[in-house]
């Protein structure tokens, strides 16, 4: 038998970008359910072992190794990423020089300041470029240090991965005179068992009625909560109550008012039995919510790949969805489009919705499509 590939993860877990933290879950997941002889060797490269320990929980994947990377880091970096993790909810400097042996890719790269002592391909994600087209939703000082990463990494000898062909476009737009080369990994999610979750308990103690709309979105301003608040203000001064629940940990560092400017809105409208907070929920209870629910609504008004799609089309659940190119390259069935910043449109869609019996597809496939993609681009950077 072939020696197997090996692969380091960036890797931690965060509520504060949760996408992040299932998108690393996910690729496990998907190589989880490859042939054995096509499993490569994963290790997790964090500073706390705790994150080792929820990737072995969640994934139980046979070839998971561990090294962490905090000894690795500066002095510096350590006390910089510090102060960071309190204001900010993540590490804003990079692990600097750190001694990788016997690893064939380390993923996911998001700068070009991540130096790794090893001389395999770097391997760059750009998951989205909502900076560029909503720049009103970042400090400057974040748009500028974005945009001098991508300029950086458009000068690199490397591999550019991007979710989707709309965001490789943006990138292709932007940089037409780019380096490194260009790998499209689309995403596929793998979920976890749910249906011993009673959903009449959920209910109740969400205090949800028997038929609700459900937004599972982290509170960013771009993901655009606005619209259905609006939308369902419509919809009860025209006589018609709906409920829509909210599900996502309660802040964005970017705009630290905004959670509270959406409950004011929410006061002022009278939509406080309409519109439920849930908080941030177990993954397992917010796919029982998802499967119950009349439909899911992503409003976005930017996304590079979309987790609460995947999840919609792995549940085989009807979606309504803002008219995003990224969103119609996600999918094409049991799902509604309307314009992302016309809440009069998104009104009729949910006045007049009855859930069908949804199309059933047999999702098994997109996730293992997702791992063998995921070991070309092993080979494409070892």
């Amino acid at each position: 038998m072939a020696q197997r590939k090996q692969v380091g993860f960036v890797f931690s877990y965060n509520e504060s970008w949760i996408g992040g933290t299932y998108y690393i879950l996910n690729i496990i997941h998907a190589l989880h359910a490859l042939p054995d002889e096509e499993k490569p060797v994963i290790t997790i490269l964090s500073s706390k072992k705790e994150d080792f320990e929820l990737v072995k929980k969640e994934t139980n994947y046979p070839y998971l190794d561990y090294r962490n990377t905090i000894v690795e880091s500066s002095l510096k970096t350590r006390l910089v990423n510090k102060v960071s993790r309190i204001f900010l909810s993540k590490n804003l400097l990079s692990f600097t020089k750190l001694r990788i042996k016997n690893i064939d890719m380390v993923y996911p790269r998001y700068s070009p300041k991540f130096e790794i002592r090893k001389s395999s391909k770097k391997v760059f994600w750009i998951p989205d470029f909502q900076d560029m087209f909503l720049p009103q939703y970042f400090p400057q000082e974040e748009l500028t240090q974005r945009e001098n990463d991508r300029i950086e990494i458009s000068k690199t000898e490397g591999i550019l991965v991007t979710s989707s062909k709309d965001a490789q476009n943006h990138f292709n737009k932007t940089y037409t005179t780019s380096k490194p080369q260009q790998f499209i990994l689309q995403f596929a999610v793998t979920h976890p068992s749910y249906n011993h979750i009673n959903i009449d308990e959920l209910k109740k103690i969400h205090k949800l009625p028997a038929q609700y709309y459900f937004a599972p979105n982290q509170f960013w301003a771009h993901k655009n909560h606005i619209s259905i608040i609006k939308a369902v203000k419509r919809l009860k001064d025209s006589g018609l109550s709906v409920t829509v629940a909210f599900s996502g940990k309660e802040s964005d560092y970017r705009n630290q008012d905004h959670i509270d400017k959406l409950k004011e809105l929410i006061v002022e409208y009278e939509l406080q039995k309409n519109i439920l907070f849930l908080g941030f929920l177990d993954r397992k209870v917010q796919l029982q919510l998802m499967k119950n629910s009349m439909a899911i609504i992503q409003p976005s008004l930017f996304e590079g790949w979309s987790t609460v799609v995947e999840d919609a089309k792995s549940l085989n659940k009807h979606i309504i969805l803002s008219n995003l190119s990224v969103h119609r390259e996600q999918t094409s069935i049991n799902c509604t489009f309307f314009d992302a910043e016309n809440d009069e449109k998104l009104a009729d869609i949910l006045e007049i919705f009855e859930p069908d019996q949804e199309i059933e597809t047999d999702y098994s496939q997109n996730i293992v499509n997702f791992g063998k993609n995921f070991n070309k681009l092993i080979g494409l950077a070892s």
